[in-house]
């Protein structure tokens, strides 16, 4: 069984998610960055499988660099929408390591 994933599929839903954030209330706001969190972490893994086996460094390269758009995207926004809500947000930092960590790989392919 092969399962296939559109990176516009997965695209569109961390917009939703972000805009969904953009709108949240105070109360809910760390609860839904934990999800997007959550949801940037399945992304990353997403490219450490499809990459696993992959014999042509450019091609790993192209996955780990769609996954960091996909990734840093989502942290500049969340780093914006953070600053207009009070308080520390765990999920923020840990957001900004994933954002790193994918940075990381896509040095080692490129």
């Amino acid at each position: 069984m092969t399962l296939t994933l559109e990176l516009s599929e997965l695209r569109s839903t961390n917009e939703a998610a972000l805009e969904q954030l953009s709108r949240t209330t105070e109360e809910q706001f760390d609860v839904q960055l934990a999800e997007i969190e959550n949801f940037l972490i399945s992304i990353y893994r997403f490219a450490v499988l499809s990459v696993r086996r992959e014999q042509e460094m450019a091609r790993a390269a192209a996955v780990w660099r769609e996954t960091l758009d996909v990734i840093d995207r989502a942290a500049k926004r969340v780093q914006s929408l953070a600053a207009k809500h009070s308080g520390v947000h765990p999920s923020l930092d840990r957001i900004l390591e994933i954002r790193h960590a994918a940075s990381e790989m896509l040095a080692l392919y490129a």
